[in-house]
């Protein structure tokens, strides 16, 4: 619908408003001028920009914030956003970010799990507490918080995974009312990604994030396209940003540091 929308909107312009545009269909139309045609061309190029723009709406690049702008912020992932975590300690692009990440963490496995299960991640770090979700965020005194989460469930369906996102997400500004929610588009994978299957690919990935760019809108959240960073000219995950032969998912240090990059480049203006 949105390239059916942006066709007719580029007739428009080529042709011209009112009647003529209507009238296309029936006519011979004139042979475009020199002008009409360097237009045309203009827009075709720019078309791929501009949809994938009107299909995300990603929070814009800006000047980058400061390390310590993410002090107040809690990351929840799964194993991909480990890494980030990992480099983090390691470097502080995020100064002192809270992490609520957790091996094969999902929306569902997040919402089924009781305080003390395993698949919790823990909080505070060190003290060996599990606590559920939404109260170790709390508890963190989070004002803005990210969320990647969908690689270990997108496989079941997007229609659940969108649904059992927002869910949790729910419950997330029940216990922390005062934060801002930032969902992450979910990273792509390798094009010789051996986890690759009919449910789970950069096709069904790509539709993932475009449900997230959509629940950002009806909810007022923000999206933060940090995939964009990751994908190489065919849109799969840059081969210099993966250290996981195995899956074709994880990344490394290097895919960990344009991450951050991104997400410190890609702050919304209204909580600058």
């Amino acid at each position: 619908m949105k390239r059916r929308l942006l066709t007719l909107l580029l007739a428009a312009l080529l042709l011209g408003a009112g009647g003529q545009a209507a009238r296309a269909a029936a006519e011979t139309p004139p042979r475009p001028s020199a002008r009409a045609l360097a237009r045309a061309a203009l827009l075709e190029k720019e078309e791929g920009e501009l949809l994938d723009d009107l299909a995300f709406g990603r929070v814009p690049a800006g000047e980058a914030v400061a390390p310590s702008w993410f002090d107040d912020a809690a990351f929840v992932g799964d194993s991909v956003s480990v890494m980030l975590e990992y480099y983090n300690t390691s470097a502080r692009p995020l100064g002192n970010a809270a992490f609520f990440c957790a091996e094969s963490l999902s929306p569902r496995n997040a919402l089924a799990a009781q305080a003390g299960s395993q698949r919790l991640p823990e909080w505070p770090k060190g003290s060996g507490e599990r606590p559920l979700l939404s109260e170790g965020i709390a508890a963190s005194g989070a004002g803005k918080v990210y969320i990647m989460l969908g690689m270990n469930s997108i496989a079941g369906g997007l229609d659940n995974a969108a649904s059992d996102l927002v869910t949790l997400v729910d419950l997330i500004r029940r216990d922390s009312p005062q934060a801002v929610i930032l969902l992450q588009s979910v990273t792509p994978m390798t094009a010789d990604s051996p986890r690759a299957d009919d449910t789970l690919n950069n096709w069904t990935i790509w539709q993932y994030n475009l449900r997230l760019a959509d629940l950002c809108r009806e909810r007022g959240w923000y999206f933060v396209d940090v995939a964009q960073a990751m994908r190489d000219e065919n849109g799969t995950l840059r081969a210099d940003y993966s250290g996981d032969k195995a899956m074709g998912i994880h990344l490394n240090f290097a895919g960990a540091a344009a991450w951050a990059d991104y997400l410190a480049a890609h702050v919304p203006d209204a909580l600058r």
